[in-house]
Parts: C-alpha cells; sequence; structure tokens
C-alpha cells in the first residue's frame, strides 16, 4: 500500500546483484578508500554492514548503500516517498556529496607515499591499512557524537547517537524492518519538546 515504505519491510536492503539498475558508481581505487575501514573506525556512527561489503547509512538527509570494487564506489539512494517510481538517475548533486563526505579530491596515495618516506614505522603498517580517510561530517552531528564519545566504545555510542536519531530525528523510511532517521537539528534538540532527565 502507500504507507508501504513506512511499514516494517516496507522496502529492503539492496545489492548490486538484486537491483543492478538501482545502482550508480563514481572511479574510486580501494587504494583511495576502503569503506570496510572507514566507516568501522569509530569516525561516524550512522553507518551499519548490512551484508559483507555493503554499508547503508544516512548522509545528507537521504538513506543510502555503498559497496566497492577494486576500482569504483557504488552506491544507490532509496525514495522516501511512497508509491514513487524505483528508477535509477545518477545525480551530479549526490556525487557531489559522496566526494565531499569522503574528501575524495584529496589524493591519498600521494600522501601515504609522503608519510612512508618520512616516518619508516608508518611505511610498515600502511600497506595494512591503504583507503583510511578522514570524513567530512555535518559540524552538529561530529559534535553530539563525540560528546556521546566521553568514556564510551563504538557500540556504545552507536546505540546512543541512533537513539538521539530515532528520537528526534525526522524518519526517512524503513528498510528490512530498520527505520532511518536523520540527525536532529540543533533547532530540535534546543526546543521545548524534551528535557535532560
Amino acid at each position: 500500500g502507500p504507507l508501504g515504505v513506512f511499514l516494517p519491510g516496507g522496502m529492503r536492503h539492496r545489492t548490486l546483484a538484486s537491483a543492478p539498475a538501482l545502482w550508480a558508481s563514481i572511479p574510486c581505487p580501494r587504494s583511495e578508500l576502503s569503506l570496510d575501514l572507514v566507516l568501522a573506525s569509530g569516525q561516524s556512527f550512522r553507518w551499519r554492514e548490512q551484508s559483507p561489503g555493503y554499508w547503508t547509512g544516512v548522509l545528507a538527509g537521504r538513506v543510502w548503500t555503498l559497496t566497492q570494487a577494486e576500482e569504483r564506489l557504488y552506491y544507490t539512494v532509496y525514495k522516501a516517498e511512497a508509491g514513487s517510481p524505483d528508477l535509477r538517475k545518477e545525480t551530479a548533486e549526490e556525487q557531489e556529496i559522496l566526494h565531499q563526505f569522503f574528501q575524495l579530491d584529496v589524493q591519498l596515495a600521494e600522501l601515504y607515499r609522503h608519510w612512508g618516506s618520512v616516518d619508516p614505522h608508518f611505511r610498515q603498517v600502511a600497506q595494512k591499512f591503504l583507503g583510511v580517510r578522514l570524513l567530512r561530517q555535518d559540524p552538529v552531528e561530529c559534535l553530539i557524537s563525540f560528546i556521546c564519545s566521553s568514556n564510551n566504545h563504538i557500540s556504545r555510542i552507536t546505540r546512543m547517537v541512533e537513539q538521539l536519531c530515532q528520537a528526534f530525528g525526522p524518519r526517512l523510511c524503513h528498510l528490512d524492518s530498520v527505520p532511518y532517521h536523520s540527525f536532529p537539528s540543533l533547532q530540535t534538540l534546543a526546543g521545548p519538546s524534551w528535557r535532560c532527565t
């Protein structure tokens, strides 16, 4: 029905095999970005590996699933509107969002070479950690996540941030019974509708 997108099971997480037409990609070698290392590193707490190599999370008010091959970063964006046709249109805006979030204009391989030339320890361990880069996150989400991180571990911080989003962030969609919400705005968090106890 029209509410199917908001009901548990309304939509399902996608894979390249299950819905190839709903994916787009950009050139991005694994040496420049390792999703498995970066999204699980404790920089951001909104991404989950729903199946091996497939990461789903909220970015710029949209729900995404990302995966990668040796030379390409694949992405799909889920529509929140019920009943909208499931046609995949790659947009320049989506590409720009990914470029900004992962800071893909920074040439990581060049930096690794330079750091390895001046630091023998880095040179030794770098090959095990190719594609690790800093994320450019929304400042409010980053600050609140940092506050939640005090004396906590990644799984607890992830739960805290997710509970905050579910309680106060706009709901975007359900995928396989998992609700996805945007991060709440500062105005919402500062509003009179809730108080710390």
